[in-house]
């Protein structure tokens, strides 16, 4: 059990990195969008248009990488929508249960799914490199690879849940064959 939760650890640490960037990237997105409004009043004020087709897109660009590249990160921190109103009458171990039933029979399938599904599509448009349909638009290939990935990152991150509900559900059992308590430590660390 202690290889598996170290592993689970490592996935936390990958979608902890990559939610940096997701973070500075709503920084971004939020003095873009500052910038076009501003520009777009400005310019009409000094009679130059201050806004572009690209900036605009690069702020719905800079939404998709906020998005997709947070999913993992959100389900660490345990920030999706679940239903409190049951789990909270709800012993740890049966929460342990539901957690690791929903991960193996909605999140994975669901996650897995998308991301196998976008990939093609996300190759092809690489392939031909793909580009707005509007005037000094932005490529699109590159947004649309964030789809797999941001569904990849989800993916990994609902491994790394299931272990360690596993190990919740698991750690009774330890605790009973260890007198010491520590690998039933280790399972809950």
């Amino acid at each position: 059990m202690k290889h598996w939760l170290s592993l689970a650890k490592r996935l936390d640490a990958v979608n902890k990195a990559v939610a940096v960037v997701a973070r500075w990237s709503v920084l971004l997105m939020l003095g873009l969008g500052l910038w076009n409004v501003v520009g777009r009043y400005l310019g009409v004020s000094i009679g130059h248009n201050l806004s572009s087709n690209g900036l605009i897109e690069g702020q719905w660009y800079l939404f998709d990488l906020v998005f997709l590249l947070g999913l993992g990160w959100t389900l660490q921190r345990q920030g999706h929508v679940r239903v409190d109103v049951l789990q909270s009458r709800w012993g740890p171990r049966r929460k342990a249960r539901l957690e690791l039933l929903g991960t193996l029979i909605f999140l994975l399938p669901f996650a897995l799914g998308v991301m196998a599904i976008s990939i093609e599509p996300a190759l092809q448009s690489w392939s031909i490199r793909e580009a707005s349909p509007d005037p000094n638009g932005l490529p699109r290939y590159w947004a649309k690879a964030l789809i797999p990935l941001g569904f990849l990152l989800l993916a990994l991150q609902g491994v790394a849940e299931a272990i360690r509900a596993w190990a919740q559900l698991k750690a009774p059992l330890i605790r009973h064959s260890d007198q010491k308590g520590s690998a039933a430590e280790t399972a809950l660390d």
